[in-house]
């Protein structure tokens, strides 16, 4: 932040330097949700693909045993 900000938000008074901090701990916050749920995601698609391949594999020795699809 240049100091011509700094000493306009200052001159504002202690509510608008508040509100900076405020302003700068959320956007913070929101970038950490994000890489979170970006994360999430990831994990969860591996989960399917795994779980996917595994029903398939049941799937196709379950029809080997019986000998015909059902």
């Amino acid at each position: 932040m240049s100091s011509e900000l700094a000493e306009i938000i200052c001159g504002m008074g202690v509510g608008a330097v508040g509100m900076v901090i405020m302003f700068f701990c959320y956007r913070q916050d929101r970038k950490g949700a994000e890489s979170r749920l970006t994360k999430l995601l990831e994990e969860d698609q591996a989960s399917r693909r795994h779980n996917t391949k595994a029903l398939t594999e049941l799937v196709t020795l379950m029809t080997r045993l019986n000998g015909h699809e059902t």
